[in-house]
C-alpha cells in the first residue's frame, strides 16, 4: 500500500523531533548557571522523580550537590530552584543553605573564612583551659598563662609545660583547697554503736569511749 503525501509528512516531522529533542535539552543545559554531569545509572529525576536515562538527561551540580533532572523537567527545576533544592539540604534551622550566597561561601552559607575562624577559636579555648589548669598544679598565676594558651595555641601549652614550678611536689599550690580527711566511726565497746572518732561518750548507751582524734571544736579553740 503506497505511503500518501499526509503520512510522509508525519513520519518527517516525528524523525525531526526525535534527533532535535536531545539537541534542544544539550542546548537548555548548555545555559545553566550550573556544572552538568552524566546522571548515574537508578537515578532520579528531582522534579519528576522518573529513572533518567543516561544518554538523554542530565545532572547538575548545585552547590557540591548532585541534582539529577529529565532533559524536560530542567526548566520547571530553573524556575523554583529553591523549592527544590531544599529537598537536597539537611533538616536543620541552623543549617540551610541559600542559592543566592556568594560563590566562596561554604554549605549552610558560613564563609570559609568564618568558618576558620571558629576553629580557630574553639582550638584556642582547648590549649587555654590546659595552659591554665597546667599553671596552677605549678603555683603559676593562670590568668596570664590562659591568654598564652589562647593566642599561641599548642606553642603556648608547650611554653607552660617547660615552665619550672614554684611548689614542691606534693605541695598545694597557692589557689586551691585540699579535700578534708574523713575517719571511720568507732563502734562502742560496750553495745557496739557507731560513734563519732572525736567523741568521749557513746551516744547511745552514754558508755566512756576513748577518742581516736581531736574534735574540730578543740582544734578551734
Amino acid at each position: 500500500m503506497r505511503a500518501t503525501k499526509k503520512d510522509f509528512r508525519n513520519r518527517a516531522c516525528m524523525a525531526l523531533c526525535f534527533f532535535t529533542l536531545p539537541l534542544w535539552a544539550q542546548e537548555t543545559t548548555s545555559q545553566m548557571p550550573y556544572r552538568k554531569v552524566q546522571p548515574r545509572l537508578g537515578e532520579y529525576c528531582t522534579v519528576g522523580n522518573v529513572p533518567l536515562d543516561t544518554l538523554q538527561d542530565v545532572a547538575l551540580i548545585v552547590r557540591g550537590r548532585r541534582v539529577p533532572l529529565h532533559r524536560t523537567m530542567v526548566d520547571s527545576f530553573m524556575r523554583t530552584q529553591e523549592k527544590y533544592f531544599s529537598q537536597k539540604q539537611p533538616k536543620g534551622a541552623l543549617f540551610q543553605e541559600e542559592l543566592s550566597a556568594p560563590a566562596g561561601a561554604a554549605l549552610a552559607g558560613v564563609g570559609s573564612g568564618w568558618f576558620l575562624f571558629g576553629l580557630y577559636v574553639l582550638v584556642a579555648l582547648v590549649f587555654s583551659g590546659l595552659s591554665g589548669y597546667t599553671a596552677v598544679s605549678k603555683g603559676l598565676s593562670p590568668i596570664p598563662h590562659f591568654f598564652i594558651g589562647f593566642f599561641l595555641s599548642v606553642l603556648g601549652y608547650l611554653y607552660v609545660l617547660t615552665r619550672p614550678a614554684v611548689v614542691k611536689k606534693g605541695d598545694i599550690p597557692a589557689g586551691l583547697v585540699k579535700v578534708p580527711n574523713t575517719s571511720m566511726p568507732a563502734p562502742c565497746p560496750a553495745c557496739g554503736y557507731n560513734n563519732h572518732p572525736s567523741a568521749k561518750r557513746c551516744a547511745d548507751c552514754g558508755g566512756k569511749l576513748e577518742p581516736l582524734l581531736q574534735s574540730e571544736v578543740a582544734r578551734a579553740m
